[in-house]
């Protein structure tokens, strides 16, 4: 064990103190721990202040696959970027990734991350056929589908035991590439633009949307996308082509920065517009992962990520009276994505997505009235039935909490007696 040093989360903005250790095949540690991986997420969902962090990214071995049918077996510490870099030359990808390849299987399961074919695939925990879980109280439990603590870990937090082992499947797919078609929409200030197209393109494997919530006329850019073959080079990721040498200033950061690369990025995409083309699948997932450090961009203080989600008869009039609302606010994004969710039921208890659209908008570090005006967005959601992704946040009161997850209680019934996390105290505190 270590002594207590700081530690931040990936959107940075504030500092917490940590004993730091590594899970091992054997022991758990015997005081407050809270099991984690490649640390991704943006908010506190993934430190806990003054206790124990259990890293497990070191146990990352593939043990195991059925070429027949694509079935997985590994350790819950390997991530997804080193599952698609063995198996992809092999003609299989994972069946849902998030918008970076830098997550491990424990992660991806205790968050139950989503991704661009959602609509078709539902979430990561549904194609998990069994889990090894290990807790303080219970010792080593196999969870299978029929197991008590399968809904509960799956979108758990990493709150019901350390996930020692993954068995999961995997897509078949016919080679490195994706063909990507690139559409504009809106200026209406409305999104029905985006509503008719994602409509269209129901049967596309991929669909997500860029908008730019600064535009009053709420102007986007929509990507939808096929797997298919390409380029042997592309079996693999090319290192990153940029790092973040610095923290951005303070300076360089607010609305009139971001309206301009907004700007810029839509006057990009507008040279593709109904353009066809093939490119490698890491660049369509992973844009993000080609500039080491991105999170600098955002400066020392930090940033948050607000992810909502409202059932799909609510969104049309509600995604935008939100936008407005933040806008209005002077609540600057510089990166803003609208994806529809499907149909497809998640077997975890306190699975983010529902049938509806969703809006993730990344906010320079706020300050009080950028908070007070995201607390107005919470209400807006919780008052159509809508909800706001644990994963990402980190400033949702615990009364906003219970009424976006009100089977709570469930997972606090199911969760280790020694693992806890400072988001998780922070949302159940009485109040």
């Amino acid at each position: 064990m270590t002594p207590l040093s700081l530690d931040q989360p990936w959107g940075r903005g504030f500092t917490v103190e940590h004993t730091h250790e590594f899970a091992s095949d054997d022991t758990l540690p015997e005081q407050s721990f809270l099991p984690r991986g490649l640390g991704r997420s943006y908010g506190d969902v993934c430190v806990n202040d003054g206790g124990v962090l259990l890293h497990n990214f070191r146990r990352d071995r593939l043990i195991s696959f059925d070429e027949v049918n694509g079935v997985l077996r590994c350790e819950a510490g390997a991530s997804l970027a080193d599952i698609a870099q063995v198996m992809l030359p092999r003609g299989w990808f994972p069946s849902v990734v998030p918008g970076t390849r830098y997550v491990t299987v424990g992660g991806a399961i205790a968050n139950d991350i989503h991704g661009k074919n959602h609509h078709l695939a539902g979430t990561f925990g549904k194609s998990v056929l069994s889990m090894k879980v290990r807790r303080s109280d219970l010792g080593v439990q196999e969870v299978d589908e029929n197991h008590v603590l399968r809904s509960a870990t799956i979108a758990g937090l990493g709150l019901t035991g350390l996930i020692d082992e993954a068995t999961f499947l995997l897509n078949r797919v016919p080679g490195p590439g994706i063909g990507q078609e690139t559409k504009l929409f809106g200026g209406a200030g409305d999104i029905d633009d985006y509503l008719a197209l994602d409509t269209a393109s129901a049967s596309w494997t991929y669909t997500v949307g860029w908008i730019d919530t600064l535009d009053r006329g709420l102007r986007g850019v929509f990507f939808r996308g096929e797997h298919c073959e390409g380029s042997d080079e592309w079996l693999t990721p090319q290192p990153a082509k940029f790092a973040m040498p610095i923290d951005a200033p303070r300076w360089a950061l607010g609305r009139w920065s971001a309206k301009a690369f907004n700007e810029l990025y839509f006057r990009a995409q507008s040279m593709n517009t109904a353009k066809r083309e093939t490119i490698p699948l890491w660049q369509f997932f992973f844009p993000l992962d080609a500039v080491t450090a991105w999170n600098r961009a955002y400066g020392k203080r930090g940033f948050v990520q607000y992810q909502f989600v409202v059932p799909r008869e609510a969104s049309r009039e509600t995604v935008p009276k939100i936008l407005s609302h933040l806008r209005e606010s002077n609540v600057a994004s510089y990166l803003a994505v609208i994806k529809s969710f499907g149909d497809v039921a998640s077997p975890g208890l306190m699975s983010f997505p529902m049938p509806g659209v969703t809006v993730a908008l990344d906010v320079p570090a706020p300050n009080d009235r950028d908070r007070r005006a995201l607390d107005r967005a919470d209400a807006m959601v919780a008052d159509v039935g809508g909800r706001v992704y644990p994963a990402k946040d980190a400033r949702m009161s615990n009364v906003m909490f219970k009424r976006f997850f009100p089977q709570w209680e469930q997972l606090e019934a199911a969760r280790d007696p020694l693992i806890s996390s400072s988001f998780w105290r922070r949302v159940t505190a009485a109040g």
